[in-house]
């Protein structure tokens, strides 16, 4: 959890440092800015935030040891970020998950690995999070159990970096561009 912010064209995204602070001490963990300058899941996002939400402060937040996942620490983040995001929070804030899936496989593989995360996507809940095969399976449990179980889901874009750049057969990395309400 950094309190730090991220320089993007024509301006800065700023952390909502309070909240920050705050989750940091229910999580028991330091605020860390270093972790977050080479993490490209927050600074690609930045850009968006800036341009969507100009007002939007953000608490960005990054872990480790990924895989397998530490399920007991998701459910700590889980629990930590309940009331930020109960009926009344999800009016005011809105979770932004980075992550990317299905990796280093072929057409095949990556066809595999993503008809099982659609499975996720198409009804998620508490009992699938882990069908989503990504890197960030920790925000999948942590989605999983934010959502309000009457939760809609639109996969807005479904690609792979095949797809898109035509190099790395072989070692493809699939992208769900997705929005929970």
């Amino acid at each position: 959890i950094t309190d730090g912010s991220w320089s993007v064209p024509g301006g800065r995204v700023e952390s909502d440092r309070r909240r920050a602070r705050s989750l940091a001490r229910k999580l028991g963990v330091p605020l860390e800015p270093t972790v977050f300058d080479p993490e490209h899941g927050v600074s690609a996002l930045a850009p968006y935030v800036a341009a969507y939400f100009p007002s939007a402060r953000i608490v960005a937040i990054a872990y480790r040891g990924e895989p397998p996942v530490d399920q007991p620490m998701a459910e700590r983040l889980a629990r930590a970020l309940a009331s930020t995001f109960d009926e009344t929070g999800r009016k005011r804030n809105f979770l932004l998950i980075s992550t990317d899936f299905s990796h280093h496989g072929d057409p095949d593989e990556t066809r595999e690995r993503d008809e099982r995360s659609r499975k996720f996507f198409d009804s998620p809940s508490r009992s699938d999070w882990i069908l989503a095969g990504c890197d960030n399976r920790p925000g999948m449990y942590v989605l999983a159990r934010l959502l309000d179980p009457a939760a809609h889901t639109a996969v807005l874009y479904h690609c792979d970096s095949f797809e898109l750049s035509g190099q790395g057969r072989d070692d493809i990395t699939s992208y769900f561009f997705s929005y929970f309400w």
